[in-house]
């Protein structure tokens, strides 16, 4: 059972650094230059019909890099969803300084109840770092789906830590690390096809990410520096790596990759 992350979310929880202030000033975004995102991106153009003006859902935004990506489109509906006020907040304030527009709802996405103005509504739903902090995750897939139109599609990506990444989050933050189911391509796609949803594609993502592992305030200042030392190292021998040629040599292992990701249709419809 994993242990509960709630309090994570919250302002000095421990995740969200930033104030609205600094995100207005310098927002969170994409950076197409990093190896990893570029990848990202051309997951996104793979299975998001762009042509189709397409209307698009974040489960869980709070100060989300990619629901600003996202906003920055000029030929899409954006929205957010997320159910911690201080998050919802950071948010807004990140899509006004990356100059993004999008509709950010400050609720529970798992209520399907209260959302019914969303049911069936989005041809693309996406959460990213949600569906790992849950024991039932098929039923919280299952719930999620009711979201998309029929032939729509939905990505889940959740963080890999196996690896190296096990090895510096439980480092980092044992209690942490405690916080995530941990999955592989074949427990995430199983979880979802226990859903309903058919499987379009998945896999791990990203070469490697640096700073993909977090402290927490309650770690110890002689074990946070060294974690942030090693992922400094980490994370800057990956872009220099990366814009030595890298690229070209960088795929992504289990034991490395940042990301594990899920596409998945609803099978009542025709896909992308």
């Amino acid at each position: 059972m994993v242990i509960a992350s709630e309090k994570l979310w919250k302002e000095g929880g421990g995740y969200y650094f930033e104030t609205e202030d600094q995100l207005r000033q310098s927002p969170i975004v994409p950076n197409p230059k990093r190896l990893c995102d570029q990848r990202i991106i051309a997951l996104l153009n793979r299975h998001v019909n762009w042509s189709a003006a397409p209307c698009i859902l974040e489960i869980g935004c709070g100060r989300s890099p990619w629901l600003a990506y996202f906003g920055q489109q000029k030929n899409c509906s954006v929205s957010g969803v997320d159910i911690e006020p201080h998050a919802v907040e950071l948010t807004r304030a990140n899509l006004v300084g990356a100059g993004a527009r999008a509709d950010v709802f400050c609720r529970d996405a798992f209520d399907v109840k209260g959302n019914e103005d969303l049911i069936a509504q989005f041809d693309f739903v996406y959460s990213w770092g949600v569906m790992e902090h849950f024991d039932d995750p098929a039923h919280r897939a299952r719930l999620l789906s009711q979201y998309v139109r029929p032939g729509g599609r939905l990505l889940t990506i959740v963080p890999n830590l196996q690896g190296v990444n096990k090895i510096l989050q439980r480092f980092a933050d044992l209690e942490r690390y405690e916080m995530h189911v941990i999955y592989n391509p074949e427990k995430l796609a199983r979880v979802h096809e226990d859903a309903g949803l058919k499987t379009v594609e998945v896999g791990y993502i990203g070469f490697c990410d640096g700073w993909l592992t977090a402290s927490q305030p309650t770690t110890s200042a002689l074990r946070r520096r060294i974690h942030e030392r090693v992922c400094w190292m980490l994370g800057m021998g990956t872009e220099a790596w990366s814009r030595t040629g890298g690229r070209l040599f960088a795929p992504e292992f289990p034991w490395l990759a940042p990301h594990v990701f899920y596409v998945g249709q609803r099978n009542d419809g025709r896909g992308k």
